[in-house]
């Protein structure tokens, strides 16, 4: 299996138009796409200028394939009129050598993860329900990797399934870095501090996988005041928008 994301800056205002639009174009495209099993839009809910395309795939080949046709160029295109424009400006001189300074575009970025440790056929489900999407990222120490797989088939991956609300998971990894995308009925409260989808309880469950600059900003509650680190345990939460899952 291989998942892509791909995520978009939006003018947030125009979610919805966006999502119809995503409709008609994406997953219409979607049906009949080689190797694609399932496509959604989801949307930030803390932030609601960033959406992503969650799609699921059979194979990174065929994803490749999809996107050296052409076809996904094509898609986002459809989609661009919705796009945020970024802080950036090209510099060029007009007909009349004047300058002008032209606002570039945000581009969406694309992520793929080929690896899939944990995933069900199960998730077909998602195509008769509301959903929300928890994306849980976190890195892990390089000799630690091991034990954290096993304590996330164990014991962490059990109290999700145990969760009322509680759809699917994927559990995905790329180096030390790891992905957690679990799917619930969209009436459950994924900021709730209790429960399988607490953030702290999860971080107290693999605490000493993780690498040792975060194990002491755990440890000690005042360096909250510290930067932020690219190794920092992250949870986002975003409602689905549109779905579809494809049976070909």
């Amino acid at each position: 299996m291989f998942l892509r994301l791909v995520t978009h800056a939006i003018r947030d205002e125009e979610a919805v138009t966006m999502a119809k639009t995503y409709e008609q174009s994406i997953l219409s495209a979607f049906r009949t796409t080689q190797g694609c099993v399932f496509a959604s839009l989801l949307q930030n809910i803390d932030n609601a200028a960033e959406c992503i395309s969650l799609t699921i795939w059979r194979s990174q080949k065929e994803a490749f394939e999809y996107e050296e046709s052409g076809l996904f160029l094509h898609l986002v295109d459809s989609l661009r009129p919705y796009f945020i424009e970024s802080d950036e400006y090209t510099l060029h001189l007009s007909d009349d050598l004047s300058l002008e300074y032209t606002p570039i575009q945000a581009e969406p970025t694309v992520s793929g993860f080929n690896d899939s440790i944990t995933g069900s056929s199960a998730i077909n489900s998602l195509k008769a329900k509301p959903f929300a999407v928890q994306i849980l990222t976190l890195t892990v120490q390089e000799d630690q990797i091991q034990t954290f797989e096993t304590l996330f088939t164990s014991a962490i991956h059990p109290k999700y399934k145990a969760y009322k609300g509680y759809i699917d998971l994927i559990l995905l990894r790329r180096d030390r870095e790891y992905h957690i995308v679990s799917f619930w009925d969209e009436t459950v409260d994924l900021r709730s501090p209790s429960d399988a989808h607490s953030v702290s309880q999860f971080i107290e469950s693999i605490y000493k996988t993780l690498p040792t600059f975060i194990q002491w900003r755990v440890s000690h509650r005042s360096a909250a005041r510290i930067s932020a680190s690219s190794e920092d345990v992250k949870a986002t939460v975003y409602r689905c928008l549109t779905a579809e899952w494809f049976p070909h």
